[in-house]
């Protein structure tokens, strides 16, 4: 955490009251959801490289950024959770050496609910309730098999922003309403096509983190920390 000093110069030029503003890198629990099915073995390779390079931009630490991984097909299967891990090295190592699960059918529902349920939560090293922005990163390559609505709307109600990203075997309306906003669904021709979108997505994520959060804005002539 850096201090930022903001002078405000008043109507007396020899009165130049200071107020301290605390810089606060951002904390976000990130969790990705991978569809790991049987017609995404091709795409496999491109998918965990988009991860890693995701990762790259965030600040991986106790008390910033933590990162969880799902893998998902028929069943939903945790890689590491939110609490795993507090370095990037050690996330990024075990990016690299994710194999594809396999399995049919795609169920994109039963998934969406094992993370609200098994990694959004507290044990599983999730800050939903000290504020923290909680956010999905959810890649799928097919139409789900099973309900997906009832599971979404139940992690929106939680405050999780849900980020849909599908190639063209996706079924796009479906993304759009698991996703928080039909924005955040995003979609690329094939898996491989991933690094076209990565910057919009960055900037969405970057787009729910308020940075700066003043230490007091009411009294102006107050220097809370002299």
């Amino acid at each position: 955490m850096s201090t930022v000093i903001v002078q405000v110069t008043t109507m007396t030029p020899t009165v130049i009251p200071t107020i301290l503003v605390e810089s606060q890198a951002p904390r976000r629990d990130v969790v990705f959801l991978l569809d790991g099915s049987d017609g995404t073995r091709s795409g496999f390779p491109a998918m965990r490289d988009f991860v890693q390079r995701v990762v790259e931009t965030l600040g991986v630490d106790e008390n910033r950024d933590r990162v969880a991984v799902v893998q998902y097909s028929k069943d939903p299967a945790a890689q590491f959770y939110l609490n795993t891990y507090t370095t990037k090295g050690e996330i990024l190592n075990t990016v690299r050496g994710l194999r594809h699960k396999g399995g049919r059918p795609l169920n994109t529902g039963a998934a969406l609910q094992y993370v609200r349920d098994n990694v959004f939560t507290v044990s599983s090293g999730s800050r939903r309730i000290e504020g923290v922005p909680q956010l999905l990163i959810l890649l799928s390559g097919g139409r789900s098999f099973d309900n997906v609505d009832t599971p979404a709307s139940a992690l929106k109600e939680l405050g999780v922003l849900i980020f849909g990203i599908g190639t063209r075997s996706s079924d796009s309306r479906e993304l759009q309403r698991i996703s928080h906003d039909p924005s955040y669904a995003l979609s690329v021709s094939d898996f491989t096509d991933l690094p076209n979108i990565q910057q919009q997505l960055l900037s969405s994520v970057e787009a729910v983190v308020i940075e700066v959060t003043p230490e007091s804005t009411t009294d102006l002539g107050m220097c809370h920390h002299c």
